[in-house]
């Protein structure tokens, strides 16, 4: 999400440097591999909120400046009001699925969802769900990732 004045791009190739912190490793992967993606890596030009859109850089433009920090905030609450293990395990499966087949996403999946399936989160959803929204679901939080 960005605010309508949001400019964006890719400066260092402008200072003599290829950009090294990951954005011609990701960039690519978020947008695609076309043509205004190289054209804007080789000119460091900036792009704007409406070609980040476009392009698929961000998923919305709030109308306002001040209209950001609420468009956002509806957006978290929306994704909160989902089961923490669905949302996480998605999370996980959409960046795994970008790097490897479908065949080994699917795979991924698989052994997610029947760790999924052991937890109470399906019932309290469908439960949620059925009451006409998921408002009102209380999900047990996830536990901590370890940093081994």
């Amino acid at each position: 999400m960005c605010s309508p004045s949001a400019r964006f791009g890719v400066r260092e190739v402008r200072i003599g440097l290829a950009a090294d912190v990951g954005t011609l490793q990701r960039l690519p992967k978020i947008v695609g591999h076309g043509s205004r993606v190289k054209e804007l890596c080789y000119t460091g030009e900036d792009f704007h909120a409406d070609e980040a859109e476009r392009l698929g850089f961000v998923s919305r433009i709030s109308k306002t400046e001040e209209g950001l920090f609420p468009m956002a905030i509806q957006i978290c609450q929306k994704i909160s009001r989902n089961s923490p293990v669905a949302v996480s395990g998605t999370k996980i499966s959409l960046n795994y699925s970008r790097d490897h087949s479908v065949r080994d996403g699917l795979e991924h999946i698989a052994a997610h969802n029947a760790v999924a399936l052991m937890t109470e989160d399906i019932p309290i959803s469908f439960g949620a769900t059925s009451g006409g929204g998921n408002a009102g679901a209380e999900f047990v939080s996830l536990l901590p990732h370890a940093k081994l």
